[in-house]
């Protein structure tokens, strides 16, 4: 097996990982896993981005550094849309966000933040903040859990923690609304 073979390898591990899944059985970790930890799964999504820019680098770890402001205009066009994973298993926005980002070729355009999905989310009415113990957290409302937007409750090495997931029906939903959330980052 090459190195780059592995690399691709490593980054499949890495994405299973962040969804909560083991890698080795497909399987899905139990909650109370320091694996499923939110840092440790933002963590994974992370590196896997970094291995995903190596592997469409073909192995070379030096690419020029771009900030984000300075970029076009991000741009998915329909064909790219036609490429964006669309899971039945719930997923973090992280995770559906990185989806998009990996379309994009690095400093060729901005790339999305899973923030400004969520600004979106907001601004629409299917996700509101709200305090929970003095930390602001965002939930789905009625209009967002329709749409499949869940609300879990977690158990990781740091203590409990919040997580808003999208079933394949919320991620489509996504999906068809994504030029809408690209005019906000390309506004910015």
């Amino acid at each position: 097996m090459t190195e780059l073979e592995r690399t691709k390898w490593a980054k499949i591990y890495l994405e299973k990982l962040a969804e909560g899944i083991d890698p080795i059985t497909d399987k899905r970790l139990p909650d109370d896993t320091i694996l499923n930890n939110t840092h440790l799964s933002r963590c994974f999504i992370f590196v896997a981005d970094i291995l995903e820019k190596v592997i469409n680098n073909d192995g070379r770890t030096r690419t020029p550094r771009i900030r984000n402001s300075k970029l076009p205009p991000l741009v998915i066009t329909s064909e790219m849309k036609q490429r964006i994973e669309i899971t039945n298993e719930m997923v973090g926005i992280s995770v559906f966000t990185s989806r998009i980002n990996r379309l994009v070729e690095e400093g060729t355009m901005r790339k999305l933040k899973a923030t400004t999905f969520t600004s979106w989310l907001v601004q629409e009415g299917y996700l509101e903040e709200v305090i929970e113990l003095n930390h602001s957290k965002k939930k789905p409302t009625a209009k967002g859990l329709d749409i499949g937007i869940s609300y879990d409750y977690r158990i990781g090495i740091y203590g409990d923690y919040t997580i808003c997931l999208y079933n394949e029906s919320a991620q489509r939903f996504l999906l068809e609304n994504l030029n809408s959330v690209i005019a906000i980052i390309n506004a910015e």
